[in-house]
Parts: C-alpha cells; structure tokens; sequence
C-alpha cells in the first residue's frame, strides 16, 4: 500500500532535471491525493445530506484522478494549473448550492475556500512566478467573488442541516486539518529548501575546496614546470657554455690561449674578474703555481705571480682539491679596478683543475653578484675539461721533448758510430801497413840470412 502511495505521488517527477520542481510536483500529487478523498467523504455526505451535491463531488473526485493522469503524463503545468481551478471552483459551487439568496455564508466552507485559495503557494514554486501569480489571481478572484456566485447559483435547498454541527464541525476539522497540513507541506518545503540550500552550499564549499586544491595542484604544477623550464635553461646555459668553450681547447696551449680563455669567461659569465692558474715545476723540480692569465673589465693583465703550494687560497685549493666559494671576501684580499674607482667583490671562486687526483691548474673568479648555483657547476665542468686538456698537452710536450733528446741522442749515436767506423778503418789500414812492413822485414833478414851463409860458404 505504502509503496503504492510512493508511486502515486511520484507521477511526473521522472526526467525533472530540477529539484524543485520534483518537490512541487510531489505535493501536487499528494493535494490531489487529498482532494480525491474529499470528494468521496463528501459524495458520501451529500448522498446522505444533499444528494443534489454529489455531482460536484463526483466532478472532485473524478478530476482529480484526471489531474493525476496528467502528471503521469509529464503535463506538470497543465496538472497544477487544472488542480487550481478543479478545487477553487468545486468548492465554490458547492457552497453556492447550498447557500441561497440572502442567506450568511457558512463559515466552516468559507474557511475551507481560504485554505484552498492559499494552496498554490504550495504545489507552485515562487521561480515559476507567472504559473504562480495566474493561480493565486485565480484562487483569489473566486474567494473574493463567493457572494456573487451564491447569488448566480439559485438552487433550492435547506441549508439548516449544513450550519448544523453534524456538518460544521467535521468542515471545520477538515479545513483547519487542511491549514495545517499546507502549513506543514509549506514548512516541509522551506526545510527541503533550507536543505537543499545547506546542500548547495555544502556542495559549494566542497567545490571550493576541490577548486582550491585543482588550483593548488595547478599553481604546483605550473611551479614545477617553471623550475624545470628554469633548470632545463640553466642545462642549455652550461651546455652553450661547453660548447663555446671547447671549440677553444682544440687549439694550442700557449700565451694566446690563456688570455683567450679568461676574456672568455669573463664575457661569457658576465663576472668582472678571472685568472688561471698552471702548476709548473722549477729547475729544482720543486712546484708551484704560476698566474698564466689575467682579465679584468675588458682587458688583461700582464701580471706575473707565482704561489708556493699550500700559500693562500690558492695554496690551499690545490691541496684540498676542492672548490672555495667566498660570499664575504675581505677588503685585503682583491680589489677589482673600474674606472669609478676601487670595489671589492661579492664574491670569489676558487675551482681546482683535477685530473686523475692531480690538480693541473686552478681557476679564479671573481664577480660583483653572486654566482648561481648552475654557474659554479659550469665552471666546475669546465675545469674538467681543461684539466685534461692541459695535462694531455702536459703529456704531449713531455713525449715531444723526449723524442727530440731522443733524437738528439741518436744523432750523437750515429755520429759516434762513423768516427768509430772511421778509427777502425784507419786501424785496419795501419795493421795492413804494419803487416806488409812485417812481410818486407821478414823478406829482407831471410835474404841476408840467405847472403851470409853464401859468405860463410865461400
């Protein structure tokens, strides 16, 4: 049964995209629902009373059912609009019947039309407001115009039974029961309202919190695309630098390169001051380290520096073989010479050139901002590069100076090895000489032997 009630009242909310709507049509249904059983409580009156009425109650009932035909068929507008004018007037026919000419209203069927009147508040939202205001114009209209209609509707009739209590009291009980539930419906409406008003803005709140996480998300994303579009720059920046860099280390390692290669890096890194640094070894093999270039502010200088190992900074970096990065830099240290004047740097960077653990040079940096992370990581890198270039042109100069005192050597080899072979020839000749001067001795002393015993004979 129950579930029956929930179909019935449920006509025409199928395919409602609004919630409202639902509600309203719901509510319909539910009056309908009411009225319908009005009209067979008071068929059943009239048949008893005034069997003269039960026409009009025939026509509520029946009219009902239609207006819930209605909705079944999704004519939600035309259903409530029908509902409207099916009770207002039904109502007010029933009580010009009963009432005749001259006679006082019946007080307990006047409050039953107010309720009546007052209904489309119920079963029609306030956005459908023309649906609305027609209804109400027309519930009101028929309200206002009862006297008139008792007058119009002159039908014979003793209307002593209807001001009865037997009559009154239940009609009061119905209309005030019907007050109270529109009371209630309305409340109930305005509570589903406020729901769904809390929903909404429950459901806003939520999506203001999902939105503020998307944006959240978004923000983190577009900053994580920043950075990396920021760390893929610094990459190409190091990789141009490389590039640019090592182009110059397949030259030679002389005077030009030195100074070609802190010009460069002044320019390229935009500092304002660089040298490099080459270990070298005395003529007592004793090392140390020699300033082989200097630029500053667009030009070199010609300075000449040498640093024993473990003295200074420098010193020191070639012993640690690790990087030095001063941010404060004192006043003694370096100053860097512009045209407006002395300045002291903000900051200094010392980076080793190792190669295999053994340091071949350092570079030194030195730059009125402060070096970014990916410039010292650059610098770095190119000290590698030039660490192995320098001790692989260290190595050629080695090899090239062993093979010419190698040549040298074998020269001196070969020179040597003529004078011999021209001492042994003129030895070889000086035997040959001594030998026949033998031979002829040897000849002459057999032919005076030879002789004396020819003497001695004769």
């Amino acid at each position: 049964m129950l579930s029956l009630f929930n179909r019935i009242i449920g006509f025409g909310t199928e395919g409602l995209d609004a919630r409202y709507k639902v509600a309203v049509v719901r509510t319909s249904n539910i009056i309908a629902l009411i009225f319908l059983l009005a009209g067979l409580i008071y068929g059943l009156i009239s048949f008893y009373l005034a069997p003269d009425l039960m026409s009009v109650c025939i026509i509520l009932f029946v009219g009902n059912v239609l207006i819930l035909l209605l909705n079944y068929f999704q004519m939600v507008d035309l259903s409530r609009l029908a509902l409207n004018l099916l009770i207002s007037l039904d109502v007010a026919i029933y009580h010009g019947y009963i009432v005749q000419s001259g006679e006082a209203m019946i007080e307990s069927i006047y409050l039953g039309q107010f309720v009546v009147a007052l209904l489309p508040w119920i079963y029609i939202d306030i956005r459908e407001k023309w649906l609305l205001m027609f209804s109400l114009s027309i519930s009101l209209f028929i309200f206002i115009a009862q006297p008139w209609t008792n007058e119009f509707l002159d039908q014979p009739m003793d209307s002593t039974i209807f001001r009865d209590n037997i009559f009154k009291i239940p009609t009061y009980a119905f209309s005030i029961m019907a007050l109270l539930f529109s009371m209630y419906l309305l409340q109930v409406k305005n509570l589903n309202n406020e729901k769904r008003g809390s929903n909404m803005y429950n459901d806003i709140q939520e999506r203001n919190k999902e939105m503020e996480k998307q944006q959240a998300a978004l923000l983190k994303t577009l900053e994580e695309n920043k950075k990396a579009a920021g760390l893929e720059e610094k990459r190409n920046w190091i990789a141009k630098g490389l590039s640019q860099f090592g182009d110059l280390l397949r030259g030679d390692l002389n005077e030009r390169f030195y100074q070609q290669l802190t010009s460069s890096l002044v320019r390229f890194m935009k500092i304002n001051q660089a040298g490099v640094y080459i270990v070298e070894e005395g003529d007592d093999e004793e090392k140390y380290i020699n300033l082989k270039s200097c630029y500053a502010f667009d030009r070199n200088k010609f300075l000449e520096k040498k640093i024993k190992i473990g003295h200074g900074l420098i010193g020191q970096c070639y012993l640690e073989k690790e990087r030095i990065f001063l941010r404060e830099v004192p006043a003694s240290y370096i100053n860097i010479t512009s045209g407006l004047g002395d300045a002291t740097p903000k900051c200094i960077l010392i980076v080793p050139m190792v190669q295999d653990t053994n340091v071949e040079g350092i570079i030194e940096l030195a730059s009125f901002h402060v070096l970014e992370e990916h410039e010292i990581e650059f610098v770095q890198k190119l000290a590698e590069s030039l660490a192995a270039f320098v001790a692989s042109n260290r190595i050629n100069m080695k090899t090239k100076l062993l093979l010419e005192k190698f040549q040298q050597q074998s020269e001196e080899l070969r020179a040597q090895e003529e004078e011999m072979r021209q001492n042994m020839e003129e030895m070889q000749a000086t035997q040959e000489e001594i030998h026949r001067t033998e031979q002829e001795y040897v000849q002459r002393i057999a032919e005076l032997e030879l002789e004396l015993e020819k003497n001695r004979d004769g």
